[in-house]
């Protein structure tokens, strides 16, 4: 009887939320919007998106995602809008946020008055239902019940965890509570209804500040793309500096894991496999999100690697080689192509940190073409020490300063050592 009732009680709450979503759609849905990139040349959408108004003056909220190219080649693009009546219309850009990917654009012609989505004072308790609304896969506008989890743990960028289907299309539409107010932003979705939206407050922060991105007839945004990511990569490094880096034993050695709270480690090993010619024990930390800059182009991430192989049985010359083909497959953790970078310009050394352990270091960088003072980073260490077993250890670092990339690697070095 209890599973019974129990029974009841879930059909009575999935009817109750579902007929939720559908009153609210039809209340709000003149304020839901899709965002359209029209390629000048073709006159014909190259992405879509979704946006909602959050004012009668007719500014619109979406993801800076959805307007990426159009930051890039404003030239090359202009961006629209498509009611839900059909109508096209024109926006221009009011300011982003690239950190948090959001951007404002508004209307061009504004004389006809719709309504706009209230913005909530605070966000729900863990547990409420919330409604996803958007355009997926140019389907036309839907809302997806869900849940609301709270903000997404171990995260630097911070996300609301959603438990609900946003599809592709959807992002940039708003999430609103029951009572139609907007407590965060579509943005991403890891499949299985596991979804992840931009926080009420960096909408909210967005929104208060001025609308003034550039009025030029040809805009240039890279300077406050620039602006926006150089802070962040303060504020990043930062947070990585905080604090003590915790070590962890790997094979012989101790090495950096869970260096701040936002860094998730996971580990493997061969040794379940009984032909293994050697052992093989690896250890993987990174963030979990990095900043989307536009199409093959990613940054503000942190990736560390760690193998250590023993092979008694190889003798030198054969451990040689698969130690070397270890550190050649290694590579830069983020997307980037030679559009947006210059190539890597690689110094190596013989380096002993004051642990004593020798190591074969290679440090690379390669410059940001469109920001100043912006590199990425990728470096590799392999000891040394030994002729049958090492330590290859590697990480990159996306879009920071030279001076912090000069003391994050002499920390890294330190903290790695053999065990005694």
């Amino acid at each position: 009887m209890r599973l019974l009732v129990l029974g009841f009680l879930v059909l009575s709450l999935a009817a109750k939320a579902q007929g939720q979503a559908k009153d609210l759609f039809s209340h709000y849905r003149d304020t839901l919007y899709q965002i359209q990139i029209i390629d000048l040349e073709s006159k014909s959408k190259s992405s879509i998106g979704s946006g909602f108004q959050i004012n009668a003056n007719g500014l619109l909220v979406t993801n800076y995602h959805v307007v990426s190219d159009y930051v890039f080649h404003p030239d090359k693009y202009r961006i629209e809008y498509l009611d839900n009546q059909g109508k096209h219309g024109e926006l221009s850009l009011a300011n982003f946020d690239v950190i948090n990917d959001l951007a404002l654009v508004q209307k061009v012609d504004n004389d006809a008055i719709s309504s706009a989505l209230p913005l909530a004072q605070q966000l729900p308790e863990q547990g409420s239902n919330i409604y996803s609304l958007g355009n997926p896969h140019d389907l036309g506008m839907i809302v997806v019940p869900g849940t609301f989890n709270g903000i997404k743990a171990r995260s630097f960028y911070q996300r609301i965890h959603f438990t609900g289907a946003i599809n592709p299309g959807m992002s940039g539409g708003p999430v609103v509570n029951a009572q139609g107010e907007v407590i965060g932003v579509n943005v991403a979705t890891a499949g299985n209804q596991i979804g992840f939206l931009i926080p009420l407050d960096k909408l909210v922060a967005l929104v208060q500040q001025p609308q003034e991105v550039s009025s030029a007839k040809k805009p240039d945004y890279m300077p406050l793309l620039g602006q926006q990511l150089s802070a962040n990569a303060e504020s990043f490094m930062q947070a990585l500096f905080a604090q003590p880096w915790h070590t962890t034993q790997l094979g012989e050695a101790q090495i950096p894991d869970t260096i701040a709270d936002f860094v998730s480690c996971w580990g493997d090993s061969n040794a379940s496999e009984a032909d293994a010619r050697y052992l093989s024990v690896q250890s993987s930390c990174r963030t979990s999100e990095q900043i989307y800059l536009r199409n093959k182009l990613q940054t503000g991430g942190l990736e560390m690697e760690f193998e250590w192989i023993n092979a008694p049985k190889l003798g030198s010359a054969r451990f040689y080689r698969m130690y070397s083909k270890g550190i050649s497959n290694a590579g830069p953790g983020n997307k980037a192509t030679t559009e947006d970078v210059t190539d890597f310009s690689c110094q190596h050394e013989l380096v002993s940190n004051t642990s004593e352990l020798e190591n074969k270091v290679i440090l690379c960088t390669r410059a940001y073409r469109d920001f100043d003072d912006l590199y990425d980073v990728f470096f590799i260490a392999a000891s040394i020490d030994h002729d049958d077993k090492g330590l290859i250890s590697h990480f990159t670092l996306s879009g920071v300063s030279q001076a912090s990339a000069t003391e994050f690697s002499r920390q890294f070095m330190e903290s790695i050592q053999w065990q005694l």
